[in-house]
Protein backbone atom coordinates (compact mmCIF):
# COMPACT_ATOMS: atom_id res chain seq x y z
CA UNK A 1 0.00 0.00 0.00
CA UNK A 2 1.10 3.56 -0.79
CA UNK A 3 2.34 5.55 2.12
CA UNK A 4 2.47 9.43 2.12
CA UNK A 5 4.05 12.51 4.03
CA UNK A 6 1.50 15.10 6.03
CA UNK A 7 3.30 18.17 7.19
CA UNK A 8 1.72 21.39 8.54
CA UNK A 9 2.98 24.74 8.66
CA UNK A 10 1.45 26.65 11.45
CA UNK A 11 2.53 30.14 10.28
CA UNK A 12 1.66 33.70 11.62
CA UNK A 13 -0.31 34.78 8.54
CA UNK A 14 -1.73 31.53 7.73
CA UNK A 15 -1.46 28.25 8.28
CA UNK A 16 -0.49 25.49 5.22
CA UNK A 17 -1.00 21.41 4.82
CA UNK A 18 0.61 19.55 2.17
CA UNK A 19 0.48 15.68 1.59
CA UNK A 20 3.25 14.62 -0.69
CA UNK A 21 5.30 11.22 -1.98
CA UNK A 22 9.11 11.00 -1.91
CA UNK A 23 10.29 9.41 -5.56
CA UNK A 24 13.43 8.28 -6.05
CA UNK A 25 16.58 10.30 -5.64
CA UNK A 26 14.42 12.38 -2.53
CA UNK A 27 12.07 14.22 -5.34
CA UNK A 28 9.07 15.24 -3.57
CA UNK A 29 5.97 15.01 -5.37
CA UNK A 30 2.78 17.49 -3.64
CA UNK A 31 -0.22 15.26 -4.24
CA UNK A 32 -2.81 17.94 -2.17
CA UNK A 33 -2.24 21.18 -0.15
CA UNK A 34 -4.67 23.15 1.61
CA UNK A 35 -4.24 26.59 3.53
CA UNK A 36 -6.12 28.64 6.00
CA UNK A 37 -6.14 32.60 7.22
CA UNK A 38 -4.51 31.89 11.01
CA UNK A 39 -6.42 35.27 12.00
CA UNK A 40 -5.24 36.39 14.92
CA UNK A 41 -4.92 32.30 16.25
CA UNK A 42 -0.79 32.42 15.80
CA UNK A 43 0.90 35.44 16.39
CA UNK A 44 4.86 35.72 15.59
CA UNK A 45 5.31 32.05 15.09
CA UNK A 46 3.55 31.10 17.90
CA UNK A 47 -0.19 29.46 18.93
CA UNK A 48 -1.77 32.26 20.99
CA UNK A 49 -5.15 30.26 20.88
CA UNK A 50 -5.10 27.16 20.80
CA UNK A 51 -8.61 26.00 20.15
CA UNK A 52 -9.27 28.21 17.24
CA UNK A 53 -6.01 27.22 15.76
CA UNK A 54 -7.57 23.47 16.37
CA UNK A 55 -10.73 24.27 14.87
CA UNK A 56 -8.51 25.61 11.31
CA UNK A 57 -6.35 22.55 12.07
CA UNK A 58 -8.80 20.10 11.83
CA UNK A 59 -10.16 21.59 9.04
CA UNK A 60 -7.48 21.88 7.03
CA UNK A 61 -7.25 17.88 7.76
CA UNK A 62 -10.35 17.16 6.68
CA UNK A 63 -9.99 18.88 3.44
CA UNK A 64 -6.89 17.03 2.57
CA UNK A 65 -8.90 13.67 2.95
CA UNK A 66 -12.11 14.68 0.91
CA UNK A 67 -10.39 16.47 -1.54
CA UNK A 68 -12.61 14.80 -4.44
CA UNK A 69 -10.87 17.01 -7.23
CA UNK A 70 -8.02 14.66 -6.63
CA UNK A 71 -7.81 10.68 -6.60
CA UNK A 72 -9.11 9.08 -3.33
CA UNK A 73 -6.12 7.81 -0.77
CA UNK A 74 -5.74 4.54 0.31
CA UNK A 75 -5.77 5.08 4.38
CA UNK A 76 -7.13 8.43 6.30
CA UNK A 77 -4.25 10.66 7.51
CA UNK A 78 -3.14 9.75 10.76
CA UNK A 79 0.14 11.35 11.86
CA UNK A 80 1.79 14.60 10.64
CA UNK A 81 4.85 16.55 10.72
CA UNK A 82 4.79 19.63 12.33
CA UNK A 83 7.16 22.95 12.20
CA UNK A 84 7.89 25.03 15.73
CA UNK A 85 9.41 28.04 16.04
CA UNK A 86 8.74 31.47 17.68
CA UNK A 87 9.72 34.91 18.60
CA UNK A 88 12.40 33.84 21.39
CA UNK A 89 13.79 30.89 19.11
CA UNK A 90 17.26 30.79 18.93
CA UNK A 91 20.88 28.55 19.77
CA UNK A 92 22.45 28.53 22.83
CA UNK A 93 26.01 26.86 23.11
CA UNK A 94 26.66 24.31 26.28
CA UNK A 95 29.87 22.13 26.94
CA UNK A 96 30.49 19.01 28.67
CA UNK A 97 34.19 19.01 30.08
CA UNK A 98 35.60 15.35 31.56
CA UNK A 99 38.72 13.85 32.65
CA UNK A 100 39.57 10.83 30.81
CA UNK A 101 40.35 8.37 33.87
CA UNK A 102 41.63 5.53 32.53
CA UNK A 103 43.97 7.16 29.39
CA UNK A 104 41.30 6.13 26.71
CA UNK A 105 37.71 7.75 25.93
CA UNK A 106 35.44 4.26 25.75
CA UNK A 107 32.20 4.97 25.00
CA UNK A 108 30.94 3.96 27.99
CA UNK A 109 32.48 7.85 28.58
CA UNK A 110 30.76 9.04 25.89
CA UNK A 111 27.58 7.40 26.45
CA UNK A 112 27.21 9.37 29.94
CA UNK A 113 28.00 12.42 28.71
CA UNK A 114 25.14 12.18 26.14
CA UNK A 115 23.07 10.83 29.07
CA UNK A 116 23.64 14.39 30.76
CA UNK A 117 23.30 16.83 28.21
CA UNK A 118 19.56 14.87 27.48
CA UNK A 119 19.07 15.84 31.25
CA UNK A 120 20.15 19.71 30.63
CA UNK A 121 17.49 21.52 31.88
CA UNK A 122 17.98 25.64 31.30
CA UNK A 123 16.00 27.62 34.11
CA UNK A 124 15.16 30.27 31.53
CA UNK A 125 14.22 28.15 28.58
CA UNK A 126 12.84 24.95 26.87
CA UNK A 127 15.38 23.13 24.87
CA UNK A 128 13.40 22.00 21.12
CA UNK A 129 16.68 20.45 19.80
CA UNK A 130 19.92 19.10 20.44
CA UNK A 131 22.25 18.96 17.54
CA UNK A 132 25.11 16.72 17.34
CA UNK A 133 28.01 17.66 19.17
CA UNK A 134 31.80 18.64 18.17
CA UNK A 135 34.54 16.84 20.35
CA UNK A 136 37.26 18.01 21.17
CA UNK A 137 40.39 15.95 22.24
CA UNK A 138 42.94 17.61 24.58
CA UNK A 139 41.57 20.75 23.16
CA UNK A 140 41.80 19.66 19.12
CA UNK A 141 38.70 18.67 17.19
CA UNK A 142 38.59 15.35 16.72
CA UNK A 143 34.97 14.05 14.91
CA UNK A 144 35.46 10.52 15.86
CA UNK A 145 36.53 10.38 19.73
CA UNK A 146 36.22 6.80 20.39
CA UNK A 147 39.47 4.67 20.92
CA UNK A 148 41.39 7.83 21.27
CA UNK A 149 44.56 8.47 24.04
CA UNK A 150 43.38 11.52 25.94
CA UNK A 151 43.64 13.25 29.63
CA UNK A 152 40.55 15.12 28.56
CA UNK A 153 37.96 15.54 26.41
CA UNK A 154 35.29 18.11 26.09
CA UNK A 155 31.77 18.10 24.03
CA UNK A 156 30.22 21.61 22.91
CA UNK A 157 27.10 21.15 22.00
CA UNK A 158 24.31 23.08 20.57
CA UNK A 159 21.20 23.61 21.84
CA UNK A 160 17.92 25.45 20.02
CA UNK A 161 15.40 26.79 22.83
CA UNK A 162 12.81 28.73 23.59
CA UNK A 163 11.48 30.65 26.25
CA UNK A 164 8.00 29.55 25.89
CA UNK A 165 7.50 26.42 28.12
CA UNK A 166 4.17 25.66 26.50
CA UNK A 167 5.11 26.17 23.03
CA UNK A 168 4.78 21.92 21.87
CA UNK A 169 1.80 21.91 24.28
CA UNK A 170 -0.15 24.04 22.71
CA UNK A 171 0.89 23.18 19.70
CA UNK A 172 -0.63 19.28 20.57
CA UNK A 173 -3.42 21.06 21.77
CA UNK A 174 -4.45 22.54 18.20
CA UNK A 175 -3.65 19.04 16.14
CA UNK A 176 -6.97 17.17 16.40
CA UNK A 177 -6.48 13.86 18.93
CA UNK A 178 -6.96 11.65 16.33
CA UNK A 179 -3.76 12.14 14.62
CA UNK A 180 -0.74 11.82 16.03
CA UNK A 181 2.32 14.52 15.96
CA UNK A 182 5.09 12.11 14.29
CA UNK A 183 7.81 14.72 14.88
CA UNK A 184 8.50 18.53 15.33
CA UNK A 185 10.95 20.10 13.23
CA UNK A 186 12.07 23.53 14.07
CA UNK A 187 11.17 25.89 11.31
CA UNK A 188 14.89 27.38 10.33
CA UNK A 189 16.18 24.18 9.94
CA UNK A 190 13.35 22.79 7.71
CA UNK A 191 13.69 26.16 5.57
CA UNK A 192 17.70 25.76 5.07
CA UNK A 193 16.30 21.68 3.83
CA UNK A 194 14.57 23.00 1.13
CA UNK A 195 16.66 26.37 0.01
CA UNK A 196 20.21 25.60 0.84
CA UNK A 197 22.73 24.16 -1.58
CA UNK A 198 25.63 22.32 0.16
CA UNK A 199 28.30 24.44 -1.01
CA UNK A 200 26.43 27.34 0.09
CA UNK A 201 26.79 25.93 3.81
CA UNK A 202 30.55 24.87 3.26
CA UNK A 203 31.49 28.53 2.07
CA UNK A 204 29.51 30.30 4.73
CA UNK A 205 26.16 31.74 4.56
CA UNK A 206 23.15 33.69 6.13
CA UNK A 207 19.63 32.01 5.73
CA UNK A 208 17.44 35.50 6.13
CA UNK A 209 13.56 34.02 6.45
CA UNK A 210 11.50 36.75 5.77
CA UNK A 211 7.42 35.78 7.53
CA UNK A 212 4.84 37.16 8.61
CA UNK A 213 5.11 37.55 12.15
CA UNK A 214 9.24 36.44 12.69
CA UNK A 215 12.12 37.02 10.78
CA UNK A 216 14.61 34.22 11.17
CA UNK A 217 18.50 34.34 10.57
CA UNK A 218 20.75 31.32 10.53
CA UNK A 219 24.15 31.21 9.92
CA UNK A 220 26.03 28.43 8.50
CA UNK A 221 29.86 27.90 8.02
CA UNK A 222 32.00 24.66 6.99
CA UNK A 223 28.41 22.62 6.61
CA UNK A 224 26.88 23.59 10.23
CA UNK A 225 24.61 25.58 11.75
CA UNK A 226 26.63 28.10 13.32
CA UNK A 227 24.40 30.42 14.68
CA UNK A 228 20.74 30.95 15.05
CA UNK A 229 18.51 33.92 15.88
CA UNK A 230 15.00 35.10 15.40
CA UNK A 231 13.86 39.08 15.11
CA UNK A 232 10.27 39.72 16.28
CA UNK A 233 9.67 41.76 13.52
CA UNK A 234 8.10 40.69 9.93
CA UNK A 235 5.32 41.46 7.23
CA UNK A 236 3.10 41.63 9.39
CA UNK A 237 3.84 44.40 11.32
CA UNK A 238 4.37 46.76 8.21
CA UNK A 239 0.89 46.07 7.29
CA UNK A 240 -0.34 47.85 10.63
CA UNK A 241 1.94 50.53 10.06
CA UNK A 242 0.34 50.96 6.65
CA UNK A 243 -2.79 51.49 9.09
CA UNK A 244 -1.98 54.94 10.07
CA UNK A 245 -3.38 55.80 6.72
CA UNK A 246 -6.78 55.00 8.12
CA UNK A 247 -7.24 52.04 6.41
CA UNK A 248 -8.48 48.42 8.03
CA UNK A 249 -5.35 45.57 8.12
CA UNK A 250 -7.27 43.73 4.88
CA UNK A 251 -7.39 47.36 2.88
CA UNK A 252 -3.57 47.88 4.31
CA UNK A 253 -2.29 44.14 3.30
CA UNK A 254 -3.72 44.81 -0.22
CA UNK A 255 -2.15 48.15 -0.48
CA UNK A 256 0.79 46.58 0.52
CA UNK A 257 0.78 43.88 -2.18
CA UNK A 258 -0.25 45.96 -4.56
CA UNK A 259 1.41 49.08 -4.53
CA UNK A 260 3.87 48.32 -1.44
CA UNK A 261 7.86 49.02 -2.25
CA UNK A 262 10.97 48.75 -0.04
CA UNK A 263 12.04 51.65 -1.72
CA UNK A 264 9.92 54.98 -1.83
CA UNK A 265 10.31 56.81 -4.83
CA UNK A 266 9.15 60.04 -3.69
CA UNK A 267 8.93 61.58 -7.79
CA UNK A 268 5.39 58.61 -7.92
CA UNK A 269 2.58 60.99 -7.68
CA UNK A 270 0.24 58.47 -8.57
CA UNK A 271 -2.84 58.42 -6.44
CA UNK A 272 -4.64 54.98 -5.12
CA UNK A 273 -8.80 55.18 -4.52
CA UNK A 274 -9.96 53.82 -1.18
CA UNK A 275 -13.80 52.47 -1.43
CA UNK A 276 -15.02 53.79 1.82
CA UNK A 277 -18.76 52.98 0.90
CA UNK A 278 -22.38 54.93 0.45
CA UNK A 279 -20.72 56.45 -2.64
CA UNK A 280 -17.45 57.88 -1.01
CA UNK A 281 -14.18 57.74 -1.73
CA UNK A 282 -11.01 58.85 -0.74
CA UNK A 283 -7.02 59.23 -2.44
CA UNK A 284 -3.48 57.88 -1.26
CA UNK A 285 -0.65 59.15 -2.45
CA UNK A 286 1.51 55.52 -3.40
CA UNK A 287 4.29 58.24 -2.23
CA UNK A 288 3.57 58.30 1.20
CA UNK A 289 2.48 54.49 1.43
CA UNK A 290 6.14 53.66 0.61
CA UNK A 291 7.40 56.04 2.65
CA UNK A 292 5.86 54.19 5.85
CA UNK A 293 7.20 50.82 4.17
CA UNK A 294 10.66 51.66 3.47
CA UNK A 295 11.15 52.98 7.10
CA UNK A 296 10.02 49.65 8.50
CA UNK A 297 11.15 47.57 6.18
CA UNK A 298 14.51 49.47 6.87
CA UNK A 299 14.37 48.61 10.66
CA UNK A 300 13.66 44.57 9.37
CA UNK A 301 16.80 44.91 7.51
CA UNK A 302 19.01 46.38 9.44
CA UNK A 303 18.21 44.48 12.60
CA UNK A 304 19.20 41.62 9.75
CA UNK A 305 22.78 43.01 9.35
CA UNK A 306 22.94 42.87 13.12
CA UNK A 307 22.41 39.32 13.81
CA UNK A 308 24.94 38.71 11.52
CA UNK A 309 27.64 40.73 12.62
CA UNK A 310 26.66 39.43 15.86
CA UNK A 311 27.52 36.01 15.15
CA UNK A 312 31.20 37.11 14.32
CA UNK A 313 30.74 35.27 11.12
CA UNK A 314 30.18 38.57 8.80
CA UNK A 315 33.82 38.25 6.92
CA UNK A 316 33.42 34.36 6.62
CA UNK A 317 30.42 34.26 4.14
CA UNK A 318 31.71 33.01 0.96
CA UNK A 319 28.51 32.53 -0.34
CA UNK A 320 26.59 35.99 0.71
CA UNK A 321 23.11 35.75 2.11
CA UNK A 322 20.15 33.85 0.31
CA UNK A 323 16.87 35.09 1.46
CA UNK A 324 13.48 33.48 1.79
CA UNK A 325 9.97 33.53 2.53
CA UNK A 326 6.93 35.16 1.78
CA UNK A 327 8.28 38.55 3.07
CA UNK A 328 10.92 38.49 -0.19
CA UNK A 329 7.64 39.23 -2.74
CA UNK A 330 7.66 43.08 -1.13
CA UNK A 331 8.80 44.91 -4.11
CA UNK A 332 12.45 46.06 -4.15
CA UNK A 333 13.37 43.97 -0.88
CA UNK A 334 16.06 41.97 -2.55
CA UNK A 335 17.59 46.11 -4.22
CA UNK A 336 16.85 47.25 -0.37
CA UNK A 337 18.81 44.62 1.04
CA UNK A 338 21.66 44.63 -1.77
CA UNK A 339 22.36 48.33 -1.29
CA UNK A 340 22.75 47.73 2.45
CA UNK A 341 25.46 45.07 2.76
CA UNK A 342 27.14 45.32 -0.83
CA UNK A 343 27.47 41.42 -0.75
CA UNK A 344 26.29 38.27 -2.72
CA UNK A 345 22.23 37.72 -2.06
CA UNK A 346 19.83 35.13 -4.16
CA UNK A 347 16.12 34.93 -3.50
CA UNK A 348 15.56 31.46 -2.89
CA UNK A 349 12.58 29.17 -3.47
CA UNK A 350 12.34 25.50 -2.56
CA UNK A 351 13.13 23.16 -5.59
CA UNK A 352 12.36 19.90 -3.94
CA UNK A 353 9.47 19.12 -6.31
CA UNK A 354 11.63 19.81 -9.42
CA UNK A 355 10.39 22.94 -10.09
CA UNK A 356 10.52 26.41 -8.07
CA UNK A 357 7.46 26.67 -5.41
CA UNK A 358 6.75 29.83 -3.90
CA UNK A 359 9.00 30.98 -1.02
CA UNK A 360 6.16 31.25 1.33
CA UNK A 361 6.19 27.12 1.03
CA UNK A 362 10.09 27.10 1.59
CA UNK A 363 9.25 26.25 5.31
CA UNK A 364 6.97 23.28 4.63
CA UNK A 365 8.57 22.11 1.76
CA UNK A 366 11.42 21.95 4.12
CA UNK A 367 9.44 19.30 6.78
CA UNK A 368 8.49 17.12 3.56
CA UNK A 369 12.16 16.73 2.76
CA UNK A 370 13.63 15.80 6.17
CA UNK A 371 10.69 13.51 7.01
CA UNK A 372 10.96 9.67 6.82
CA UNK A 373 8.57 8.95 4.16
CA UNK A 374 7.67 5.71 6.22
CA UNK A 375 6.28 6.90 9.09
CA UNK A 376 3.79 9.62 7.96
CA UNK A 377 0.68 8.92 6.47
CA UNK A 378 1.09 5.08 7.19
CA UNK A 379 -1.09 2.06 6.32
CA UNK A 380 -2.91 0.46 9.38
CA UNK A 381 -0.51 -2.16 9.44
CA UNK A 382 2.63 -0.18 9.56
CA UNK A 383 1.84 2.04 12.51
CA UNK A 384 4.61 1.35 15.17
CA UNK A 385 7.46 2.21 12.40
CA UNK A 386 10.36 4.57 13.81
CA UNK A 387 9.85 8.45 14.24
CA UNK A 388 13.07 9.68 14.43
CA UNK A 389 14.24 12.00 11.68
CA UNK A 390 16.78 10.12 9.58
CA UNK A 391 20.38 10.72 10.70
CA UNK A 392 21.51 11.84 7.20
CA UNK A 393 19.32 15.17 7.49
CA UNK A 394 21.15 16.36 11.30
CA UNK A 395 23.45 19.13 11.60
CA UNK A 396 26.08 19.68 13.75
CA UNK A 397 27.10 23.00 15.21
CA UNK A 398 29.58 24.52 17.59
CA UNK A 399 28.86 28.56 18.32
CA UNK A 400 26.15 30.30 19.82
CA UNK A 401 23.53 33.24 20.52
CA UNK A 402 23.58 35.28 23.78
CA UNK A 403 19.86 34.28 23.34
CA UNK A 404 18.85 38.26 24.06
CA UNK A 405 16.48 39.97 21.70
CA UNK A 406 18.76 43.28 20.29
CA UNK A 407 16.18 45.57 17.69
CA UNK A 408 18.51 47.65 16.05
CA UNK A 409 17.16 51.05 14.52
CA UNK A 410 16.15 51.27 11.12
CA UNK A 411 18.70 53.29 8.81
CA UNK A 412 16.08 55.81 7.42
CA UNK A 413 16.49 57.33 10.78
CA UNK A 414 14.76 60.72 9.11
CA UNK A 415 11.88 59.01 7.79
CA UNK A 416 11.53 56.82 10.61
CA UNK A 417 11.60 59.73 13.24
CA UNK A 418 8.59 61.61 11.49
CA UNK A 419 6.16 58.89 11.53
CA UNK A 420 7.57 56.90 14.50
CA UNK A 421 4.48 58.77 17.46
CA UNK A 422 2.19 56.99 14.64
CA UNK A 423 3.72 53.45 15.57
CA UNK A 424 4.69 53.46 18.95
CA UNK A 425 1.33 52.32 19.80
CA UNK A 426 1.54 49.58 17.07
CA UNK A 427 5.11 48.23 18.89
CA UNK A 428 3.50 48.33 22.90
CA UNK A 429 2.89 44.38 22.75
CA UNK A 430 5.48 43.36 20.52
CA UNK A 431 7.20 41.17 23.19
CA UNK A 432 4.31 40.50 25.83
CA UNK A 433 2.88 37.65 23.22
CA UNK A 434 4.89 34.81 24.96
CA UNK A 435 3.94 36.16 28.62
CA UNK A 436 0.51 35.96 27.99
CA UNK A 437 -1.91 33.64 30.25
CA UNK A 438 -2.92 31.73 26.72
CA UNK A 439 -3.31 28.18 27.90
CA UNK A 440 -6.99 28.24 28.67
CA UNK A 441 -7.55 29.87 25.25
Amino acid sequence: MEQYIVAIDPGTSKIVAMIARKEAGGKISILRTQKADSENSIRRGCVYNAEATREKMDSLIRSLDEDYAKPKLHAPIESVYVSIGGQSLHTERYSIRKQVDNGMIDQLLLNSIEEEIKQYKPELYEVLEILPPEYYVDGQLNPSPRGTTASSIEVRYQLIVVSNPNLKTLIRKSIPEKIEIEGYVVAPLATAAAVLEKKEKELGCALVEFGAGVTYVSIYKSGILRYLFTIPLGGLVITKDIRCLNVSEEEAENLKKNYGSAIADFEDMRKITIDEGLSTSREIEVRNLNIIIEARADEILENVIHQIQESGYEDSLGSGIVITGGGVMLRHLEESFRNKVNRNLRVAYPTATGINQPAEYSTIIGLLTLAKKESVYPAKENTNLQKSLPEKNTVNVSETSTGQTKLHPGGKSSIGNKISKKFTHLMNDLFDIENDNIENK
